[in-house]
């Protein structure tokens, strides 16, 4: 079976940022070619070399990049270039955005399957782009300006949307607003994380409090800047901030805020094959994020014995049902009280980090992932 993943962008590729359908595209790739699937992945790319290679069992085709500001009509055409000259026999595609429609639009035009994937909890929203730029802080002639544009991308997104045969999603939620706005029905899949290689001892915990994401408002690095002020009296503990940005001012405002907490630290931008170091070190990790799907960061903390401190998310009730952290629910007071509590009860975090690893090995790292994508890129059509 020939399997093509669409995407913005590649996990490996230095010339772009990291995200969290990357990841899930890539450890995806990885398990479909481990069962002997021939294994195809397009993407653009910041710096254009070649047009193919194969990566890891997979074979990359980039796409070249454009700057224009209906950059997306372009990679549209390119995009289907590509896939005419692939002719997979399925076609995946992961969050909503134009390579939606290509994929639908491709897919039913050469009679071949899509199988999409919502990737955050407002994946399944209706008119997202365009509600999202009304809401955005930008000058009115601005909103004015951009509003045809996100609106025809609306448009498409949903078409691509109830084109596709199967849809797979992380949480209940989205699945119940794919139904509503949408009248799909979708699978909830959990997402995939092979395990890493196994050390020889578990590495030992440190006082470590690690916080991961892109830089950025929607993501709060500054809620997390204040728990390490809040906690500056916790003996010992120090906080790790990663994550880049290219918005130069936001990266300078939150850097002079750091500077007047000794007991935090920036790491800057960290690739995801370093990621788990930190997460394999740190006793806690910490979500600020204001909109999140299952984030793979989660993930890698549960697997890394890590238990999650959340403001906001707690995916499928997990983290409460399963003791696998401390969720918030958005209240920054006892988000604050509740994480100074767990840094002074080391037992009580170890504790919970033995009961993440198990849960991660069953729930993120079975292969019975992959059977289930297998049974639906096979299945001449998806009803629940």
């Amino acid at each position: 079976m020939k399997v093509v993943s669409l995407a913005d962008s590649f996990l490996l590729d230095p010339s772009t940022g990291v995200n969290g359908t990357q990841v899930q595209l890539y450890n995806l790739a990885q398990g479909f070619e481990r069962r002997s699937m021939d294994v195809y992945y397009i993407a653009s790319t910041g710096k254009w070399e070649k047009d193919c290679e194969i990566i890891s069992g997979i074979k990359l085709y980039w796409i070249k990049p454009s700057n224009s500001v209906l950059s997306w009509i372009y990679y549209i055409r390119a995009y289907f270039s590509v896939l005419d000259r692939i002719q997979p026999d399925v076609v995946y595609q992961r969050g909503r955005s134009y390579l939606t429609y290509v994929a639908a639009k491709w897919s039913r035009r050469n009679g071949k399957k899509f199988v999409w994937g919502s990737n955050g909890e407002d994946g399944c929203d209706f008119w997202k782009n365009i509600k999202r730029l009304i809401k955005s802080g930008r000058p009115l002639w601005k909103k004015m300006f951009l509003s045809p544009n996100a609106l025809l991308q609306d448009i498409l997104i949903h078409k691509g949307i109830r084109g596709t045969e199967s849809v797979v999603n992380q949480t209940e939620n989205q699945k119940g607003k794919l139904w509503r706005n949408f009248q799909k029905n979708g699978v909830v899949v959990p997402s995939y994380f092979p395990v890493p290689a196994e050390e020889s001892e578990p590495q030992k915990k440190e006082k470590i409090v690690f916080w991961l994401a892109n830089l950025s408002p929607g993501k709060q690095p500054e809620v997390f800047l204040k728990l390490a002020k809040h906690c500056l009296d916790c003996e010992g503990w120090k906080f790790i901030l990663g994550g880049g940005t290219k918005k130069g001012a936001y990266f300078q405002e939150i850097s002079e805020q750091a500077k007047l907490l000794p007991n935090l630290e920036i790491a800057g931008p960290i690739p995801f094959e370093e990621s788990n170091k930190f997460f394999s070190k740190a006793s806690l990790f910490v979500n600020t994020s204001i909109m999140e799907g299952l984030p793979n960061t989660f993930i890698q903390a549960w697997l890394s014995r890590t238990p999650v401190l959340s403001l906001l998310h707690d995916p499928n009730g997990w983290i409460k049902r399963h003791n696998l952290g401390f969720c918030a629910k958005g209240n920054l007071n006892i988000f604050f009280e509740k994480g100074k509590a767990l840094l002074n009860n080391g037992n009580v975090l170890a504790q919970m980090g033995d009961g993440c690893k198990n849960f991660a090995l069953n729930m993120f790292a079975t292969e019975k992932i992959i059977d289930t994508y297998i049974e639906l890129f096979r299945a001449d059509c998806f009803q629940l």
